[in-house]
C-alpha cells in the first residue's frame, strides 16, 4: 500500500467513524449551552447533568445564529428555532390535553408555552411577579396557551413543592395555588417548604379539601411524578429555570416581559402567516 493510499484509508476511516458518531450526536441532549447562558441571562441551573454537544444556536441557520447573537438591547424578540430535531424535542413537551389543571388559555390558541420552572427559583419567581401578568390578556384573547412543567431541583423541598402543585391542580385550583407561593416569594432568594407551609398555601389559594390535599401531595405516586419530570427534561437538555419553549422559540433563563410578550406576538404572526 501506498502512502498516499494509507492516507486514503486514514482518512476514510476517519470520515466512516464521523458518519457513525454524527446521528448519536444529533439525537443526544440538544441544549449544551442551556446552563452557561442560562446563567448568563438569570436562571437557576442544576449542575448534575452532563451536557450534549449541539445546541438551538449552534445548530440554527446562519441567520438565527446571527440574530440570536445580537445584544439584548437590538434584539426585541426571540428568533425562531430551524433545526428540525430542536423543533421535535420542543414540540415533544406539548401537551394540549383539554382536561390539564396545570395549563391555561385555548387549547386551539396560536401559541403555546411550555414553562419549565420551580418554586424555589428566584428567577421563576421574578417571572411569575412579572412577566405572566404582563402575558394575561394574551392568555384571555386566546393568543396565548401556558403549560406548566415541574423541574423541581433547586433545593431539597423543591420536588414537595411540586408535589403540592400537583396536589393543587388535582381540585382544580393549581394557578391558584402557583399566584399563592410566587406572590409571597422573595426573588433574591430560594424559599424553603414545609408539609404545614404548603397547606398554608393551599388554604389561600382556595382548595377545598386540605386533607386529600395533603394526602396526594405526599402520595408515592406524586413523587414519581415530579421525580420523572425532572428526569424526562435533564434528558431533553434541560437544566435551568425558568425555561420556556414559546411555538418555535426557545428562551433560556429569564428574560423581561416585553422581550415574552414580543416573542408571543412574533410567534403568533409567524402561526397564521
Amino acid at each position: 500500500m501506498t502512502t498516499n493510499d494509507a492516507k486514503a484509508s486514514s482518512t476514510s476511516k476517519k470520515k466512516t467513524d464521523t458518519d457513525r458518531f454524527q446521528p448519536n450526536v444529533y439525537k443526544t441532549l440538544f441544549l449544551v449551552t442551556a446552563p452557561v447562558t442560562a446563567m448568563l441571562a438569570g436562571a437557576c441551573v442544576w449542575m448534575g447533568v452532563q451536557l450534549s454537544s449541539t445546541s438551538p444556536a449552534s445548530q440554527a441557520t446562519p441567520a438565527a445564529t446571527a440574530s440570536s447573537q445580537l445584544p439584548a438591547a437590538e434584539q426585541s424578540a426571540e428568533p425562531s428555532q430551524t433545526n428540525p430535531n430542536n423543533l421535535s424535542i420542543m414540540s415533544s413537551f406539548i401537551r394540549h390535553d383539554a382536561g390539564d389543571q396545570q395549563a391555561k388559555g385555548d387549547i386551539n390558541a396560536p401559541v403555546t408555552m411550555v414553562v419549565f420552572s420551580d418554586f424555589a427559583c428566584p428567577y421563576c419567581t421574578k417571572f411569575a411577579q412579572q412577566v405572566d401578568p404582563a402575558l394575561a390578556d394574551l392568555v384571555e384573547d386566546g393568543t396565548l396557551r401556558i403549560e406548566w412543567y415541574d423541574l423541581a431541583q433547586i433545593t431539597e423541598t423543591s420536588p414537595l413543592a411540586a408535589q403540592a402543585g400537583i396536589a393543587a391542580a388535582e381540585q382544580g385550583k393549581f394557578w391558584e395555588f402557583h399566584d399563592a407561593v410566587y406572590a409571597a416569594a422573595d426573588p433574591s432568594g430560594h424559599p424553603q417548604y414545609s408539609e404545614q407551609s404548603l397547606v398554608d398555601f393551599a388554604a389561600t389559594a382556595g382548595v377545598p379539601d386540605l386533607d386529600k390535599f395533603r394526602a396526594t401531595m405526599l402520595d408515592p405516586m406524586t413523587v414519581t411524578k415530579v421525580a420523572s419530570a425532572k428526569d424526562q427534561a435533564h434528558q431533553a437538555g434541560i437544566t435551568g429555570t425558568p425555561t420556556l419553549f414559546i411555538n418555535k422559540a426557545y428562551i433560556p433563563g429569564f428574560r423581561d416581559a416585553s422581550y415574552v410578550r414580543n416573542t408571543v406576538l412574533a410567534q403568533a404572526a409567524e402561526a397564521v402567516s
